[in-house]
Formats: structure tokens, C-alpha cells, sequence
């Protein structure tokens, strides 16, 4: 008797239902999960009692399938005229397809999107009980106990039937739990997990972080990247799903594809017409060689001895068209411009983007991070090339492949290679995760060995000192040691995941091939179909390690791109305003009103500070160490906006002008210069690109620096070192000098620019700075109070206000004052008569008389004590660019 379900021979209804039953449910799945993850439903999770009743149901329709299909094969082997029904046969094929993975998401998952898996049971439920209810009217009664696929139907309906019960189940009381567990919520907010967790003050990107900085420094790149990671989950929410966050990157789009540059366009053009025309002929060329392969043996069978060249000449054309010296080069070249084209646009906009951003960004910033957003151009332009030239074509290729493989033998070749590719991804997958902890280790000796390499030599004066050559030599070799375990450790599991996917992928290529075989033998299927076959196997398996390892490109492009997206959205907190003019300074006349400023609102540095500076006046200003007095220079530089009052330049509030304008008429000379790693002449052109050799060199004469740089071997072609760390500290303050005076500025600032200048030449830099002052407005910040002697005025600092001002003499008499008090220490030892001695004197002019022998004996003994840290940055004033030779 056949006991074949007659339901699909009798019906071709339901044939068409056996054959759409497994795709209806899988793609629903599907895209319920992509639909739920893009409007970030959230997934619930299933007390555990009523989870193994659920899988358990699931496992009992999966093994129903695999029990079908088996009766189908054994009585296939077993008789020889029996040919299995192939509709059943499909739908079993698919539905184990389909239900392996759902199976096996529901059991190792602790939390679901509940509603994709409740719509494929409700899908499953009505084929099951349709296809039941068909055979059961189709077969007659008394053989309905006998036939073997109608009693395993019977069971896949009932299991069908309770599994979509007990899931209807599971819904409605997840939604009653969800309602008492926000009842049950705490008015302060979500609780917190031990994870990252948001601040209260609600800001972009404000996610607390309860790791250290030496955890943070020995992390690999996944672990760095986890601050990332949870800003990018806050946006997912903020943007309510994926596709307003990806929406997001739109901003993108016109440096990557520029719709005015008709070169990138052309090109984008070209890579489009090559990956369709690569979709033709990954088909066509195999196939053409399976047409020659069919008239050569029937050439041979005839024996014409005819050859058929117009097929062979198709199939090289082929074959040429789609190599690289066909379109292959041209889509290179394609790329290459593309690429490039993106990565110069979207550096130069971040690197543009970072030069403008305010200095609370510079002081507080992560070097290393910012320099990583700036150069992700390349990871933004391959994320979108594997989208649009990798994971789409796949696709496309994957259907063609299955419709193709089907004409050329049958359905079963298809799921062959269809359990083959979710075989494949599946080991890919479980060996990426097995792997990933020992790609972390990996990862971090790499770190802890750079890291041991980049210290020794930046920090090798220390190791001479010591005499640690031999331990650091050890040191580094076990760091080499290390890494390289932890390399094996990584690759042996690494390379067992290939392994298991080459055999998988000869079996399945085997098991192809042998079907293939049995065909042709029967004369079911001519010799050229295999050869066809054979040819078309690579095109069709390649793809499948694209798929199964894309997904870790796809999410390190996303946070690389996230991280640039952030850097981009970081405003300057000082910006122009709209329609700011640029500063017309006159007279340079300087006035702080009413200022206050803070760094954070908790601690006010600046209060409530009032000052006019008349044009052509030297302003000092003096006091103890975190007084607030180079926040002022700051404030007058606009690095920073006060936060109270206002600060104007003849009138002119600083928030009403242009930044640049401003700090074009604005020259500073800052305590520790830096400068590129270029020659000295260029090092001093940067403050006026338009000067000539003969104005640097008259600015260098007036900082007595000229006759320095006439002793270094190379003159002023000399290369200064990394930050300068080839000049001493005073060579390089009189170059910084040097610089201000080449700019000419209507106003001028000195924080501490003679702190490293030893008293031989300090007479000179003041003679140089007094002609530098004539006619400008000049700000001086100064510990030596022996360099500021002269001011106009002098401005006490201390917690941010102004406690005494006066000329020199007028704080000097002042009893108790804070200018005195700083001035004696200072001069303490070094004179014969103090300080105190001075105010003692009888009559007015003999006591100016003291004052300016002190000022002078100040000027030749009072060196290096003021301030103890300016000249410890090099023994001698000769630095080594002149010794280097």
C-alpha cells in the first residue's frame, strides 16, 4: 500500500501550500525580529517551568519533520520503484530548516521578542491542522493507522496546537507582569545593574564608568570601545529604533557620494554596472561551459569531430568580462578613486571640525580617541561597500543559486546547499564566539608589548640612569613570549572553526556531486549539468564566509562610525554669533567689567574682576599659583566665554567679533613654547606665513636669539625635535618671543616668558619687550616680580580677585600688603637691605633711591630663585641642536 499523504498529488492546491509552508514561517520570523529590533521592542523574558514545556513542543515538531524524512530516504533505499512525494518531502526539508534555529534561540536565550515567535506558531498551527485536515478527508478510515507520514502529521498538528496555546499563554501574562512591574518601578529612575549607567543630568553621551584608568589603559579595542557602545544604545532609544539611528549617518552621504563631483559619480555608476554584470556572468560563464561539455560528448557520440567554436568563444568572453582584466579592473580603479574620495572629505571635515572645537574640549579630551574618529573616512566608505557591494549581491546570488541548481537537477540539490550554508554560518558563528575571549588576551599582550616598547624608548634616559638595560631587555622579552601563546591559543581555535567549515563544505560538495551523479547515470540529467555544477560551486559557497564573519565588520564599522558621528555633534561652547565682524582695534584699549568665570559651576575662579587697560599700557599681573591669573589671558583670548559681565577691545564686546579677527590682533608668548617638528625658520614663519628670511631674522635679533641659531651647525634650517626637545628651555622662550614679534600684534601677552632666560640675557629680552610694548597693550603674568618692575600697572591675584593694584613703588610702600610680602620673600638673602628697611627710610626720594638699587641688584642676584622651575628643563642655555654634531 502507498502510504504516501495523497493530499499533495490530489490537491495542487496543497502543493503549493507544502512548498510555501517553510518559507512563510521563516521569513515571518524574520522580519517580526527585524521589524522588533528596529522600533527596539522590548524582549521579555519566560519563567523557566513554562519555557522546557514550550521547547519541548518545539523539539517534538522538529523531530516530527527529521522522522518523515527519514521514512522517506530508508523506504527510498528500500524500494526501488517508490520515488517520496516531493512537495512532503520539501516542506519536511524546509521545516527542519526553519525550526532548527527557533528551537534553538528559544532554549538558549534568557529573553525574547515574544510576538515573532507567537505569529511563525500561529503560521505553523494553521499549515499543520490545513495539511491534517486534508489527509484526514483524503484517506480512507482504515488505513489512516497504517500510513506512517498521516500519523506523524497527526502528531505535528496536536503538538502545533498545544505549542501555540501555551504561547498564547506566555503573551498575555508577560503583559500582565509588565504592568505591575512598572507599577512597581522606582520614582528615581531605572535601577541600576552593575553596568554603565546614565547621570542625571540627562546630557548626550553622559554614561558613568566605574572602571579605572589602568583598566581602561589595559582593555583591548572591544573593551575601549564600551563607552561607545552604550552611547550608541542611548541613541538607539533617543532615535526609537535602527532606523532612525542610521538615519542618523545621512550626514554622511554627500562626502561619500558628493552628487557635484561627477568623478565619484561616474565611478559609483561603474561599480554598479560591474556587480550586476557579475551577478549575469558568475551564471552564465559555468554554464557555458557546461553547453560545450554537453556538444563535445555529443560530438564525441556522433563522431562528427565537430567543435563548437562560437560556444567556446562565448565561454572566453565570458570569462574575460568577468576577470580583473575585464571589468574587474576598471571596478578597482572604481573603488579606489571612491574610496579615496571619501576618506579626503570626511577627514578633512572631521579634522577641520576638531581645530574649531573649544579648548574645554582640547583640556579634557582623549588624544587617542580623537585621533581614531578622525581617520574612520575608510571604516564609514567600507561599511556602505559591504552593504551595497558584498552583503546585497549575496542576496541576489542566493536565490538565483537555488533556482539555478533546481533547473539543472532537482529541489534536493537546493536544500543540499542551503543546510550546507546554515551548517557553515552556524560554525562560523560558534567558533567567532569561542574564539572572541583569546582574541581579547591576544589583543591586550599585543597592547602590554607596544606599551613596553614605546615607554623603554621615550623614557630611555630613565633606564640609563638607573642601569635597567638588561632588566628591560628581559622584561620586553617575556612581553614577546606572552603575546605569542597568546597568539596560539587564539589561531588553534580560530583555525578550527575554518577547518570544520572546509570539511563541512567538501561534504556537502560531495554529497552535491554524488546526487549529481546518480542522476546522470539514470540519463535523468546530462554529464555537462555536473560540470555546470562543478563550476558554479565556488560562486555559490564563497559568499558564505562573507555572511558568516561580515556581521563583526558590520558592528566594528557601526562603532567607529558612531564615534566619529559623536565627534562631529560636539559643538564649541565659543562660536561666533551670527553676523560677528571681525575686531578693529585702534588705541588697544582693554576693559574688564563685572567678570566672572567658572570652569564648573561649583567653584567660581573669576569674581566679579574690574580693570581698563589704556592703550599702550603694561598690564602685570602677580600672585600665588592658581590664582586665576592665566584664566584671564584665556578669557582675553577667548579661549573661554566669561560667565558673567564682559570683557572689550576699544569698545568692542569679544562675543560681538570674530575669534579670528581677534586672535589676529592678539600675540601670546606662553611659559612652555612647543614647537613642530620642523626647522627653526619655519617654526618662526607659522606666526606670519607672508614674512621674509630678513624679517625672521630681525625678529630673532630683537629676542637675542639670532646669534644662537648662527651656532647651530644647520643655522636656521635646523630641525628642532619633537615639541623642541632639542632646544633648551630658554632657546625656545626666546624663539616663542621671536615668533610674537615677526606677528606685530596690537596687543600683547606674557605668561612667564622669561622664566627660563638666565640674567645674561634677560636684560636683553626686556629691552626687547619694551620696545614690543611701545604703542601696544602688553599683559605680563610673572612670579620674578623684578621682570615687571616697570609696568604700569600691577594687579594682585588671589582666588580670582583682585586684592591690590598700583605701579611698583605704590605696592612697595603699602604696610601689610600682599605685593610686599612676595617681594621680600623673594629678595630674601640676596640683599643687604631688605625690604622692610626700605620703608624705614627718612624722605621720599631716598626711598625711591633704594627701590631702584634693589630693582637692579634684583635684576643680576634675584635669577632662579623666583620662581625654581623655569630653568630645571636644561642645565645650560645651549640645548642640543648645536651639540648634536
Amino acid at each position: 500500500m502507498d502510504q504516501s499523504p495523497p493530499s499533495s498529488t490530489l490537491y495542487p492546491a496543497m502543493a503549493l501550500m507544502d512548498y510555501m509552508h517553510a518559507p512563510t514561517v521563516g521569513f515571518y520570523y524574520l522580519g517580526a525580529c527585524a521589524f522588533s529590533l528596529c522600533i527596539l521592542q522590548k524582549a521579555r523574558s519566560i519563567p523557566d517551568k513554562r519555557r522546557r514545556g514550550i521547547v519541548a513542543f518545539m523539539f517534538a515538531i522538529l523531530l516530527a519533520y527529521i522522522g518523515e524524512v527519514l521514512y522517506y530516504f530508508s523506504r527510498s533505499i528500500a524500494e526501488q520503484d517508490y520515488e517520496p512525494p516531493k512537495p512532503a518531502a520539501i516542506r519536511c526539508l524546509g521545516s527542519i530548516l526553519v525550526w532548527s534555529p527557533l528551537a534553538y534561540s528559544l532554549w538558549s536565550s534568557k529573553s525574547l521578542r515574544w510576538h515573532a515567535y507567537f505569529g511563525a506558531f500561529v503560521l505553523q498551527f494553521a499549515f499543520e491542522i490545513t495539511t491534517f485536515l486534508v489527509s484526514a478527508f483524503s484517506i480512507p478510515a482504515n488505513d489512516r493507522q497504517k500510513n506512517v507520514p498521516f500519523v506523524i502529521e497527526f502528531i505535528r498538528a496536536f503538538a502545533s496546537l498545544f505549542l501555540l496555546l501555551d504561547a498564547f499563554v506566555v503573551l498575555v501574562t508577560k503583559q500582565v507582569e509588565t504592568s505591575t512591574d512598572e507599577e512597581r518601578q522606582s520614582l528615581l529612575g531605572k535601577p541600576t545593574d552593575g553596568s554603565a549607567t546614565q547621570n542625571f543630568n540627562g546630557t548626550y553621551g553622559a554614561i558613568s564608568q566605574d572602571t579605572s584608568s589602568d583598566d581602561e589603559e589595559a582593555a583591548p579595542k572591544d573593551d575601549r570601545d564600551k563607552d561607545v557602545k552604550a552611547q550608541q544604545a542611548k541613541r538607539l532609544e533617543e532615535e526609537g529604533g535602527w532606523l532612525g539611528y542610521l538615519k542618523g549617518f545621512a550626514v554622511f552621504l554627500p562626502y561619500l557620494f558628493p552628487k557635484d563631483d561627477w568623478k565619484v559619480m561616474a565611478c559609483l555608476g561603474i561599480r554598479l554596472v560591474h556587480m550586476l554584470s557579475e551577478r549575469v556572468l558568475n551564471l552564465l560563464t559555468p554554464r557555458q561551459l557546461g553547453i560545450i561539455t554537453n556538444k563535445l560528448q555529443h560530438s564525441y557520440e556522433t563522431k562528427s569531430g565537430v567543435m563548437p567554436w562560437k560556444d567556446i568563444g562565448l565561454w572566453v568572453l565570458f570569462s574575460y568580462i568577468n576577470s580583473y582584466a575585464g571589468l574587474g579592473f576598471m571596478d578597482g580603479i572604481a573603488d579606489l578613486v571612491i574610496s579615496n574620495s571619501a576618506y579626503r572629505r570626511i577627514t578633512l571635515l572631521a579634522y577641520k571640525h576638531v581645530l574649531g572645537l573649544s579648548m574645554d574640549f582640547h583640556t579634557s579630551k582623549d588624544s587617542g580617541e580623537v585621533l581614531k574618529a578622525v581617520e574612520q573616512a575608510s571604516s564609514l566608505n567600507s561599511l556602505i561597500e559591504m552593504v551595497l557591494f558584498d552583503i546585497s549581491p549575496i542576496l541576489l546570488d542566493l536565490f538565483t543559486a537555488m533556482y539555478y541548481v533546481t533547473h539543472l537537477f532537482d529541489a534536493y540539490m537546493a536544500f543540499i546547499i542551503l543546510f550546507m550554508g546554515a551548517a557553515y554560518i552556524t560554525i562560523g558563528w560558534y567558533f567567532t564566539t569561542l574564539s572572541q575571549p583569546k582574541r581579547r588576551d591576544y589583543v591586550e599582550k599585543q597592547r602590554t608589548e607596544s606599551s613596553t616598547v614605546n615607554e623603554t624608548v621615550h623614557n630611555w634616559q630613565t633606564v640609563a640612569y638607573f642601569n635597567r638595560l638588561v632588566f628591560e631587555h628581559k622584561r620586553y622579552a617575556e612581553n614577546i613570549i606572552n603575546t605569542i601563546s597568546a597568539q596560539y591559543a587564539y589561531y588553534f581555535r580560530s583555525a578550527g572553526g575554518h577547518a570544520a567549515q572546509d570539511l563541512l563544505t567538501t561534504v556537502g560538495f560531495a554529497g552535491a556531486c554524488v546526487l549529481g551523479m546518480s542522476q546522470i547515470v539514470t540519463g535523468q540529467k546530462p554529464v555537462g549539468n555536473l560540470v555546470t555544477l562543478i563550476m558554479y560551486w565556488h560562486t555559490m559557497t564563497s559568499p558564505l564566509y562573507v555572511l558568516s564573519y561580515s556581521y563583526r565588520h558590520i558592528s566594528s564599522s557601526l562603532i567607529d562610525a558612531e564615534r566619529l558621528l559623536q565627534l562631529l555633534n560636539t559643538k564649541p561652547t565659543v562660536a561666533d554669533q551670527d553676523g560677528a565682524k571681525d575686531l578693529v582695534v585702534h588705541t588697544g584699549e582693554v576693559e574688564f567689567k563685572d567678570v566672572d568665570f567658572h570652569y564648573d559651576e561649583r567653584k567660581l575662579i573669576i569674581k566679579g574682576v574690574n580693570l581698563k587697560a589704556e592703550g599702550g599700557q603694561t598690564i602685570a599681573f602677580v600672585g600665588e599659583t592658581g590664582g586665576g591669573k592665566s584664566t584671564m589671558l584665556k578669557l582675553l583670548y577667548r579661549f573661554y566665554d566669561v560667565t558673567g559681565g564682559s570683557i572689550l577691545i576699544d569698545g568692542q564686546d569679544l562675543r560681538s567679533v570674530t575669534q579670528s579677527s581677534l586672535r589676529d590682533a592678539i600675540g601670546l608668548v606662553p611659559q612652555d613654547p612647543i614647537l613642530f617638528n620642523q626647522t627653526i625658520r619655519q617654526n618662526i614663519r607659522y606666526a606670519r606665513l607672508e614674512a621674509t628670511d630678513a624679517d625672521i631674522e630681525d625678529a630673532c635679533r630683537a629676542a637675542a636669539i639670532h646669534d644662537d641659531i648662527l651656532g647651530f651647525p644647520d643655522g636656521y634650517n635646523a630641525k628642532v625635535g619633537e615639541r623642541g626637545v632639542r632646544l633648551s628651555g630658554g632657546q625656545l622662550q626666546r624663539i616663542a618671543i621671536a615668533r610674537v614679534l615677526l606677528k606685530n600684534p596690537k596687543i600683547v601677552m606674557l605668561d612667564e616668558a622669561t622664566s627660563a632666560i638666565d640674567s645674561s640675557i634677560e636684560a636683553l629680552i626686556q629691552q626687547a619687550f619694551r620696545k614690543l610694548s611701545q604703542g601696544r597693550t602688553t599683559f605680563v603674568i610673572a612670579h620674578r616680580l623684578s621682570t615687571i618692575a616697570d609696568a604700569d600697572l600691577i594687579l594682585v591675584v588671589e582666588k580670582g580677585e583682585i586684592i591690590e593694584r598700583g605701579c611698583h613703588r605704590e605696592l612697595l610702600l603699602r604696610e601689610g600688603g600682599k605685593y610686599k610680602e612676595l617681594w621680600t620673600k623673594q629678595t630674601a638673602g640676596h640683599l643687604a637691605t631688605p625690604a622692610s628697611e626700605v620703608d624705614s627710610t627718612k624722605g621720599e626720594q631716598g626711598a625711591a633711591g633704594e627701590e631702584s638699587k634693589l630693582l637692579v641688584d634684583l635684576t643680576t642676584a634675584g635669577e632662579g630663585e623666583a620662581t625654581g622651575t623655569g630653568t630645571e628643563r636644561r642645565d645650560d642655555d645651549q640645548g642640543t641642536v648645536g651639540k648634536r654634531r
